[in-house]
């Protein structure tokens, strides 16, 4: 099962290759919040700016704790393979400096619980082709930043940790750290969650 799985992967990884060439577009400097609005807009003048309230723990920031977090700026960016991506900047208050970035490529992220779990279903079939977007995006990652101080070679299979039924999802992690900064892909894959994330933060 692994081996043909592993096999539809290098597939879709050759076909989709071309389609899914563009850049990632980061921003990994640790600046102002009115910098990287400037970023997005120039990406896409008709990005559209979210406004939601969302906060951070400290098992993914361990620093929140040290800092006034305002509520991120959200910029949704177009579709441009598999899956929409939702960028949260998340920076301190009053200096506005940025002290997390993540990077969601996730269907209908803020949508109504309705729409997503019947969302859910669709996306439940696609487990090859977010393999397929994990290897592209990991693979431009690695073209810009070296490579990973940690890695998978495949998805783990995981059950969730309240063991309800239906609860086994597929979950990946690479991890580049140094010094100065924490960065780390993910994918969950089941268990009502169907996204691959990057994100980073200043040390």
């Amino acid at each position: 099962m692994i081996r043909k799985l592993t096999l539809l992967i290098l597939f879709g990884l050759i076909v989709t290759g071309c389609s899914s060439s563009k850049k990632l577009n980061l921003w990994t400097k640790q600046t102002k919040v009115d910098e990287v609005k400037s970023f997005e807009s120039k990406l896409n003048p008709d990005l559209e700016f979210l406004k939601m309230n969302v906060s951070l723990s400290e098992s993914i920031f361990p620093r929140v704790k040290e800092f006034d977090m305002a509520n991120p700026l959200i910029a949704r960016r177009e579709k441009t393979n598999l899956l929409p991506i939702y960028v949260e900047y998340f920076y301190s208050k009053p200096d506005s400096i940025l002290r997390y970035v993540s990077y969601d490529w996730e269907n209908n992220r803020y949508g109504n619980y309705n729409d997503k779990k019947k969302d859910w279903e669709t996306q439940s079939t696609k487990l090859t082709e977010y393999n397929v977007e994990y290897e592209l995006i990991k693979t431009q990652l690695i073209k810009e930043f070296g490579q990973p101080t940690q890695q998978d070679k495949e998805p783990i299979q995981t059950l969730f940790e309240h063991g309800e039924p239906n609860s086994n999802y597929s979950l990946r992690n690479t991890i580049w750290e140094t010094e100065k900064k924490f960065m780390k892909l993910n994918m969950i894959f089941g268990a009502s969650t169907y996204r691959i994330r990057l994100y980073y933060y200043w040390k």
